[in-house]
Order: C-alpha cells, then structure tokens, then sequence
C-alpha cells in the first residue's frame, strides 16, 4: 500500500510539474489539447469540439426550410457508394440540384438537426463577408492594407505594413504561421486549443515578401475576420447572422466556437452548423453571389474569389486557390469548393447546376494537384445521384 501511495505521490507530482512547464514555457494549449483529445479517447479535434468550448450561437431568425426536388425521398445510395462514405466515417451527405434539396442521409448518429464543426470550411464564409463588407463600403477594395483597419498589426512588426487584405484572402502573407494537424507545438494547435487567438495571429513574423507565393495559413483568416470587425465595429458573429445566416434563409441555428468565453471568435475554423444549411453558401456561389434574385456578393468580388490568385503555388502558378476557396477542374470545367480538416466540404458545380455537401471525422490524403482524394469520390456520387430519374 505504501509503494502504491508513493507511486500515486510521484505521478500527481509529475503531472503537476508537466502543466506548470506548459505555461510556463507559453504552451498552455497543450494542457487544454491533452484534456480533450487523449483524457477523452480521441487524437486530434473532432466535429463535436462544441460540447467542450465556448461558443456563440447565431440564430435562424428568418428560416426558410429548402423546397424539395420530384425526386427527394425516392433516391438512395447504392451499396458501394454507402460502403465509400462509411468507410471515411461520413454523418451527412446532401445534394441540392435547381435550386432544391434532392438526397440526404445521415449517420453514425447525426441527423438533419445536428451541427457539426465545419473547421475550415468556415474561412469561405470570411471571404463571403469580405465581398459583402466591400459592397457596403465599409473595405474599399481587397488593396487596402491590413494596417489601415488594425494599426497594432504594424506597431508589432514593421514587416506587415505591406500585408494587403488581398494577401490575406490568397494566402499570400509571407507569414510564417506553422499549419499542422499533427503538431501539438504548432500554431494550428495553439489557436485551436489557446485562449488568445487574436494575439497568435496578429503577432507572426514575416517569412518572405507578401503577394508572392501561395502558403495556406490558418492565421490569414483570424487576421481577416480581424478586419471585417474592426471594419464593422462589430464582432463576427453578429454579422454573420445579419448579412448571412438571416439573409440565407438558415433553417437551424448555428454556433461559432471562441478562444475562451469572453474571448475571440476562432475565424479560421469552429463554425457549427448543419448540412442544410451549409448548402446555402454553395448555392449562394452557384448562383454567382445572388440568393432568390438579390445580390449578397458583388459580381465583380465573387469572380475574383474563384479565380486562381496571381501567386506561385510550389515554383507554378497558382490554380487551385481564390479567396479562401479552393479550385479545381471537373470534366475539364471550373469547379469551387470549401474544406475542412475531416473532409468537411461544399462543392460547387456551375455546369451541373450542383451542389454537394459532406460532413464527417476523415478525410484521405491530397493528390499531385493538392486536392483531396475523396472529394472526388463524394462528387461522383452527387453526380451520379442527380442523373437519376429516381
């Protein structure tokens, strides 16, 4: 008994001693990660991160429920595409074709009511905002310096004065923000697990000259988010409900998740929402910026946000990346889309006047030309379904 009690002793000591150094050394987030990944049973953040972290809900205050397509209810998958989406752990899968929901389903215990984390598919709705904000005249272009809006942002290091918000909507910085999933060490994990966001994003330094080269970073779309508040004088989620969520018809409410209670929204993920209502900004973009005949997003702002930034991509040019939407070719034709950490994704389909949405907890690894393996099987799926009579 005694050497049990000696060993229970050393352990608390340890552990003890093991936090302190965290804060001590300024990475608190790793007693904050280790508490909800590892104490719990998981391995990185999941899509129901909601139930351990502040967040701030955004309500469906102007609900208009999707009409239905002649085919919904009548459609299902075949077994081998069922087979596909479970195998990547899928809860939602939606298609909407003209304008209306034509096939759901749903797993693993979600359902049509339920949010999931959308992680970074919630950096497309920063860039939707932007166009909005620019239509409002609150940004007067995507050429405005990001000083003009957070003058703190250069008083921290005279390399940002040249950061453009069309540097930040590109991924084009030259920040050097460390983007890892894996990395506890990383800035991913301090922003996603820290309580000052705000403070990680705006105090990066410079790596090379902005406008350059294409380097996804989480951080460009805290520092945006950033400057559509300081823009608005309002903070993210109320515009999002306002100029969005309202506007759009959202069907259920929604919640953004924050750094600490009385802290920062997290911009750069941490949007919960349902698949019905994530379709609506794919079919916002399907619709070129317009929703039912009024415009939400002006022409000339949605054009620019999918087509490839001027930017080298890896020594190319760029051609997979607007403003903060990824983009790719399908059948040879242009197509746009969102994406999450898990395989959270809205695809856009212009020709086929389609949208798909996927939610779930894994996603597969990039292909050569930086897009996701399994959005392509999702895709092919929603094609295939929207083909059928019935």
């Amino acid at each position: 008994m005694r050497i049990l009690k000696k060993i229970l002793f050393w352990t608390i000591g340890i552990v003890l001693l093991l936090i302190a150094l965290a804060y001590l050394t300024g990475n608190g987030h790793l007693v904050r990660g280790v508490r909800y990944t590892y104490l719990i049973g998981r391995t990185s953040p999941e899509i129901d991160d909601r139930d351990f972290f502040p967040s701030s809900p955004i309500a469906a205050s102007n609900a208009q429920p999707w009409p239905q397509g002649s085919r919904y209810g009548r459609l299902a998958l075949r077994p081998e595409q069922e087979q596909q989406l479970k195998d990547l752990y899928s809860v939602g899968f939606a298609v909407f074709q003209h304008d209306s929901l034509i096939f759901e389903q749903y797993w693993n215990g979600w359902d049509v009511d339920s949010v999931s984390n959308s992680f970074s598919v919630a950096k497309s709705y920063v860039s939707v905002l932007t166009g909005i904000a620019i239509k409002e005249g609150v940004i007067k272009s995507v050429q405005q310096p990001v000083s003009d809006f957070l003058p703190d942002f250069t008083e921290l290091d005279p390399c940002h004065a040249g950061i453009t918000i069309e540097h930040v909507l590109t991924m084009s910085t030259g920040l050097d923000w460390s983007e890892s999933g894996a990395d506890p060490f990383s800035d991913n994990a301090k922003g996603y697990y820290g309580t000052n966001v705000r403070e990680l994003s705006l105090d990066q330094p410079c790596r090379t000259p902005p406008g350059q080269e294409f380097d996804y970073i989480s951080g460009a779309t805290q520092i945006m988010a950033e400057v559509l508040e300081a823009a608005y004088k309002r903070p993210l989620d109320e515009l999002v409900a306002e100029k969005l969520w309202g506007p759009l018809g959202c069907e259920h409410p929604a919640w953004w998740g924050k750094d600490r209670a009385d802290g920062d929204l997290k911009a750069f993920c941490c949007l919960y929402a349902t698949a019905r209502d994530f379709g609506r900004i794919g079919q916002l973009y399907l619709d070129s910026g317009m929703w039912q005949g009024r415009e939400i997003v002006p022409r000339d702002y949605f054009l620019a946000s999918v087509a490839p930034a001027k930017v080298l991509d890896k020594g190319k040019p760029n051609a997979r990346y607007g403003y903060f939407w990824w983009l790719a070719e399908l059948d040879g034709r242009p197509i746009h889309y969102c994406r999450g950490f898990h395989g959270e994704y809205v695809v856009v389909i212009p020709h086929e006047d389609l949208v798909l949405v996927r939610t779930g907890m894994k996603r597969e690894e990039v292909n050569d030309e930086g897009h996701p393996k399994d959005v392509f099987q999702w895709i092919a799926i929603a094609r295939e379904l929207a083909a059928r009579k019935a």
